[in-house]
């Protein structure tokens, strides 16, 4: 199972979310997390699904998971509708500390964020 990617691809719709963190819980246990680094995982991945679902032009989020020897590394990624840094709300902003509170690291990248939790 190591050294595994998996992907998804979901509708830009919060009914999916869900989907993704029964995904995200599943692949956490596979790999060794305790309960509550899977419990941080699926808050954290329902958040960064909220925050690409509001920069997204597209129809749909791709989600890949890097399943590595000592962390696993998730990339939620989609098509860039161009908005600026300015632009970002409270809700947003909120959702990026509830991710950076939960995982060990955290990118933001132009179309996507990256994150990564540690297996202790």
């Amino acid at each position: 199972m190591l050294n595994d990617l998996v992907t998804v691809s979901i509708p830009k719709k919060p009914d999916y979310i869900s989907t993704v963190r029964l995904i995200s819980s599943s692949i956490a246990n596979k790999i060794g997390y305790n309960i509550e680094q899977i419990e941080d995982l699926k808050v954290a991945m329902g958040e960064a699904c909220i925050l690409s679902f509001g920069k997204s032009i597209d129809e749909e989020v791709k989600i890949v998971y890097n399943l590595l020897k000592e962390k696993l590394e998730v990339v939620v990624s989609w098509t860039e509708s161009g908005i600026e840094e300015g632009d970002e709300t409270k809700e947003s902003n909120m959702g990026k500390m509830i991710i950076e509170s939960l995982m060990d690291e955290v990118y933001y990248l132009d179309n996507e964020i990256k994150i990564v939790k540690y297996i202790e």
